[in-house]
């Protein structure tokens, strides 16, 4: 039982609603039955990735989705449940934070959503690398960086996922801060922070 995702569905009169595994790799559906909207979460992924998928799905309920997939209202939704999982007026005051520090206050988001979540009240880059490889880049608006890490980064990427931690650096007018996260699922993240130093 998620009670993150339990107490959400309540405030937004959702039925909310577990199955595994879901048809064509979906983590989420929606749907209307006489009762109203239900959403449909795949039991199987972590709570976080549930919680991030029932603010996807019930984005796309209070926008009026189609339920078509198109590009355009799967941004839309995505910037919405990035506000429905963490709101702007409770993340963006402590969003100066490094990752570590944010989780422990939302622990209910995974570290990517809360990091790119950061992205839109701290002017830096995320950088994603799981199992050493690259996963995504991602800038805020205001934040010039090149398409993909520099040596120093990866230096200090390579660096934490050798020694399983977290760590820092500055350099070059930036601050670094890489964050190692190891959920025992196979997959070993490590989430790099550079923003103005």
């Amino acid at each position: 039982m998620n009670s993150w995702a339990e107490t959400f569905a309540k405030n937004h009169s959702i039925q909310l609603r577990y199955e595994t595994p879901l048809a064509n790799n979906l983590t989420a559906y929606k749907y209307d039955d006489s009762a109203g909207a239900v959403v449909v979460i795949d039991s199987n992924m972590p709570s976080e990735r549930q919680n991030f998928a029932l603010s996807h799905e019930t984005a796309h309920i209070l926008l009026g989705h189609s339920g078509e997939i198109d590009p355009v209202e799967e941004q839309e939704a995505n910037r919405l449940a990035s506000e429905l999982l963490l709101p702007e007026s409770e993340f963006a005051p402590e969003a100066w934070r490094d990752l570590r520090e944010l989780r422990e206050l939302f622990s209910h988001a995974s570290f990517e959503a809360i990091g790119r979540r950061r992205l839109a009240f701290v002017d830096g880059v995320l950088t994603i690398v799981d199992n050493g490889k690259l996963t995504r880049r991602l800038s805020s608006e205001l934040f010039s960086a090149p398409p993909s890490p520099t040596k120093i980064e990866w230096d200090l990427i390579l660096q934490s996922f050798k020694e399983r931690r977290d760590m820092s650096m500055s350099a070059e007018g930036i601050r670094f801060s890489a964050t190692y996260v190891d959920e025992g699922r196979g997959v070993e993240r490590v989430l790099l922070t550079g923003e103005e130093a």
